[in-house]
């Protein structure tokens, strides 16, 4: 084992391990997105009515979020995922709550099979941060193209340089363990753990860290100007609302846990 591991391994164990819900089955996964849809809708209710509004859960997951947003009186809601597996774990959830109207779709978000303006509003939640780099680009596009005019994408994502941006957590508990240390120092400790994720998709979770496409605050605005999105919303979510040190940009983006924008068509 490199040095690099071990230093890796034994910084873990200062660390406390997380307690995140979700955990043991994807109906729990599921039912903890429920809940954390709550919070995750809070951060964009100022800005946006879900009332009467045809919405698309963009990056659906097992389908938790995408149920809490129906409940918010949508005239209709459709989440749309890559991955059959975590449609499927969607599924299975949404027919423990017969009630709830919400169709679920295998789907490609670079290229949506609906037509151009269908959406009022868009969500776009832990999602941002999976798309491949060469598709960023193609997929807000995309999402643009079937947005109406006036409608709003919602998203939240952790930039690269946020304490838990690695999606580790389960398993490497140390802040900004992506920054400190290599890919392949990660990868090689993740390894020695026998690293399992919660089982709600295909990818393993060392497969889960490497798609990660490690977009920082200014590209991710730099984006949304070059793609002439009106920018209604980008601000910074920081740890604990620390609210310090926002003059100083590198420090800022340590600070930032997730970023959170409103994009207007």
């Amino acid at each position: 084992m490199r040095l690099s591991e071990r230093l890796c391994l034994l910084l873990n164990r200062a660390f406390p391990k997380r307690g995140i819900e979700g955990r043991g089955s994807p109906g729990a996964y599921s039912e903890a997105q429920f809940h954390w849809a709550e919070k995750n809708y809070s951060l964009f209710s100022s800005s946006i009515d879900l009332k009467g509004k045809v919405v698309l859960d963009a990056g659906c997951g097992p389908g938790g979020k995408t149920l809490y947003y129906a409940t918010k009186g949508c005239r209709s809601i459709v989440g749309v995922d890559l991955d059959p597996v975590r449609i499927g774990h969607a599924q299975q959830f949404l027919r423990a709550h017969p009630d709830v109207k919400v169709e679920f779709m295998v789907g490609d978000l670079s290229k949506l099979d609906f037509p151009a303006d269908s959406f009022d509003v868009i969500f776009l939640n832990d999602v941002f941060e999976h798309v491949a780099r060469p598709l960023l680009e193609q997929v807000l596009q995309e999402l643009k193209r079937v947005l109406r005019p006036g409608g709003s994408i919602c998203m939240e994502f952790p930039p690269w340089t946020s304490f838990d941006a690695g999606h580790l957590y389960d398993h490497i508990y140390i802040p900004w363990c992506q920054l400190i240390f290599s890919d392949r120092t990660l990868v090689n400790v993740l390894e020695h753990m026998q690293a399992k994720g919660p089982e709600i998709g295909s990818s393993s979770v060392i497969d889960h860290y490497l798609e990660l496409n490690r977009i920082t605050i200014p590209e991710a605005r730099s984006l949304f100007h070059k793609l002439a999105f009106n920018i209604r919303v980008f601000r910074h979510e920081r740890v604990k609302g620390i609210k310090l040190f926002a003059w100083w940009p590198w420090l800022d983006s340590l600070l930032t846990r997730r970023v959170v924008a409103v994009l207007g068509k």
